[in-house]
């Protein structure tokens, strides 16, 4: 099977809209699942989050009428470290009977959410034991991880009865109404399936939201958030009581090697500022969040909307943290913008360059000007933000030359005030651009069990695995660590005051990290000691 770029932008539906189209049946139980996280044995990063993706899609069902509930696989069983069955993974969260104990006997449909496609053959264990003891339920996945290869999916796990594609509230709510009430829920837009005879039936894309900004917000009286704040666990920098939030959605990139034109199309969505502030205030007075983490793909294009939202927080008088974990351009950070955002309580950005070799950021489609983004990055320490860049190095046509502009690149950084890098070996990450010509051309040859293992190459040192045509993986791992090594070495000789406050972070029982690479070792030694326990 050839993965298909296959979502496109069409009917596009108000909330209003869908639940009058849609309403929920009477008595019917809904639950959705979160899995455990997953994560390999010599992994030095691995962030654990809330499960926003279902606090959304439980809030858009709980509006239209459902019981519904979430079992948050990570956040249920936080302090819960083991070695997987194979040895090759350590798992976070609850395990595969506290799974089926939460289930519910009643419940209609299980909704099980699947991002990660390293993820997957852990997950398809899991899926293939609430179906062995469930076999009524209804098992339905979604997510970036199903979007990508919802054929593969279906043939490759027979208990997944259906998947729903790309953005989920809209096409879950209309496919649960249809499925609930005897109508052909096969037949939904943005439902995948297999018909009795073994035929895939594919309906194209499903409805999307047009107006985000009257979205209920996350349903988090679901989920046992306190967890998460036990250790400070969070996709960015600790303040203690971490929350999530997406102000945009979408991306309107059309990046090689990312699966995000597959998953949400190139349709970007943002909020209203003050929608934003709004949620943010009532994430603050509700459970006492101190620090905002915004999980947008993409979240700052428009200079006027980074400046409108952080005037809305003066205006309010609200005094929070709020950063930039996920990675984000650099063509509206202005020295004016990025002033104006320490001052409202900014803290952390991440920049995303990818490489730092022009003939490969034009490779992956990557537009961005590389001295435009080495000053906006020169400001924002100026202006006192925590900075960390992200890089990518062994792309399929990449030759020795273009990796090592990079290497540099990433060096040079700790000499510009940097404090936090990551440099990635290229994964070709199922639903990108790369992925689909990479199969084409007989690269990767029929997705296998191996395939979705060598995709943790990401997050381990010890992985050797490239698709790269003119060097070996072996080299490739060597320049990531050689580059990574000189960065850190150079960022606290540098600058020695990081090193007694890492020194003295650690010897303190109210841990507070003032980058990213101190909090990831604080998180190391924290699951290190709960996986002794």
């Amino acid at each position: 099977m050839k993965s298909k770029n296959f979502i496109k932008d069409v009917n596009p539906l108000t909330l209003s809209e869908g639940l009058t189209l849609f309403p929920a049946p009477d008595h019917d139980k809904v639950q959705i699942l979160r899995p455990f996280a997953i994560f390999s044995v010599s992994s030095y990063s691995a962030p654990v989050t809330m499960p926003i993706g279902p606090a959304y899609l439980a809030a858009v069902l709980e509006r239209a009428g459902y019981q519904v509930n979430i079992i948050d696989g990570i956040g249920e069983g936080i302090l819960n470290i083991r070695l997987s069955e194979c040895g090759l993974y350590k798992l976070q969260g609850l395990t595969t009977q506290e799974f089926l104990d939460r289930i519910d006997p009643d419940t209609r449909v299980l909704g099980i959410s699947l991002m990660f496609s390293q993820d997957w053959l852990c997950h398809r264990k899991l899926i293939n034991a609430i179906a062995e003891k469930y076999p009524d339920i209804t098992i339905v996945v979604g997510g970036e991880h199903p979007t990508a290869v919802p054929e593969y999916l279906l043939r490759d796990c027979s208990n997944i009865d259906y998947i729903i594609a790309g953005e989920g509230e809209m096409a879950f709510l209309e496919f649960l109404h249809k499925h609930l009430t005897g109508a052909n829920a096969a037949m939904n837009p943005g439902v995948f399936s297999l018909d009795k005879d073994g035929n895939l039936i594919n309906t194209g894309s499903g409805r999307r939201i047009k107006d985000s900004q009257n979205l209920p917000h996350p349903a988090w009286h679901l989920c046992d958030i306190e967890k998460f704040f036990t250790g400070m666990w969070t996709m960015g920098i600790g303040f203690g009581r971490n929350m999530p939030i997406i102000a945009t959605r979408g991306c309107p990139y059309q990046c090689t090697f990312c699966s995000s034109p597959s998953m949400w199309t190139t349709r970007y969505i943002m909020r209203p500022p003050s929608d934003v502030v709004d949620e943010i205030e009532f994430l603050i007075g509700r459970y006492g969040a101190n620090s905002i983490d915004f999980a947008d793909l993409t979240a700052i294009v428009k200079k006027g909307w980074v400046l409108e939202f952080c005037n809305e927080i003066k205006r309010r008088n609200l005094h929070f943290t709020w950063q930039l974990p996920s990675g984000t351009r650099s063509e509206a950070l202005d020295k004016e913008a990025l002033e104006v955002m320490y001052t409202t309580g900014c803290r952390f950005l991440v920049y995303a360059p990818e490489s730092g070799a022009p003939e490969t950021l034009e490779g992956i489609k990557k537009k961005l000007r590389l001295d435009r983004m080495i000053v906006s990055i020169r400001n924002a320490v100026r202006a006192k933000h925590t900075v960390k860049v992200n890089y990518i190095i062994g792309f399929p046509d990449e030759t020795r030359r273009l990796m090592l502009q990079t290497v540099w690149a990433n060096i040079r950084m700790a000499f510009l005030g940097v404090t936090d890098s990551n440099i990635s070996v290229f994964s070709p990450y199922p639903g990108s651009e790369i992925f689909n010509e990479l199969r084409n051309d007989g690269t990767i040859p029929d997705l296998d069990d191996a395939y979705f293992h060598n995709l943790l190459v990401q997050f381990d040192f010890t992985r050797l695995v490239s698709v790269c045509r003119h060097v070996p993986g072996w080299e490739i791992a060597f320049y990531r660590f050689i580059s990574m090594s000189a960065f850190y070495i150079l960022a606290y000789l540098l600058y020695p005051s990081r090193i007694w406050s890492l020194l003295k972070g650690l010897t303190r029982q109210d841990f507070q990290a003032n980058s990213l690479f101190e909090q990831r070792i604080y998180d190391y030694i924290k699951r290190a000691r709960l996986n002794k326990a």
